[in-house]
């Protein structure tokens, strides 16, 4: 197994300090909570730049512990259980599998396993969802979960697109 190097445990020191300074930011910038959970999913990427899917593990490991000890239980979990595992699953699914049609059934399925968690761990009812009101409640978890679904189709697009750029701009400076 190869050691980690110095270069890679700075990378995810850098990624972890971006990834808790934007969930603290979530956390206080209430109107922003899911754009901030989202450049800490980013953040998240600086060493996957230079292929290190350890330092993304250990820069996630870092931010959690990080996070709860600068805010609170619910503010972090999503980032806990969606966001940062997100990003680690995004490297691993593009490294071993590389096509799209292959990696979205999985990752639309951890999407909604982890909507799943994150609306238990967080204590969400059905009234915290005012817009599928009129509906029955069957149905209301289906659109509640389609759109979720939806949303986070949406951000995968964008994510990895970002990351293919950034990796096209810095990823050949951070890999030597």
């Amino acid at each position: 197994m190869k050691r980690i190097t110095s270069k890679e445990i700075a990378l995810s020191g850098i990624s972890a300090a971006f990834a808790v300074i934007a969930v603290v930011l979530s956390y206080y910038v209430t109107m922003l909570t899911l754009a901030f959970y989202a450049l800490a999913s980013v953040a998240l990427t600086l060493p996957l730049l230079g292929e290190s899917g350890r330092g993304t593990v250990l820069a996630y490991v870092a931010s959690v512990g990080l996070c709860f000890l600068f805010v609170g239980y619910i503010a972090v979990m999503p980032y806990v259980i969606m966001f940062g595992p997100y990003t680690i699953l995004f490297y691993y699914l593009r490294k071993y599998l590389k096509k799209w049609y292959f990696c979205l059934p999985i990752k639309v399925a951890f999407a909604n396993l982890s909507f799943l968690a994150t609306f238990y761990a967080v204590g969400l009812t059905l009234e915290d969802f005012p817009i599928v009101e009129t509906l029955p409640v069957w149905s209301k978890y289906v659109v509640i979960y389609l759109v979720l679904t939806a949303a986070f189709v949406v951000f995968d697009t964008a994510f990895d697109r970002l990351y293919g750029m950034l990796s096209e701009r810095f990823g050949s400076k951070l890999r030597s």
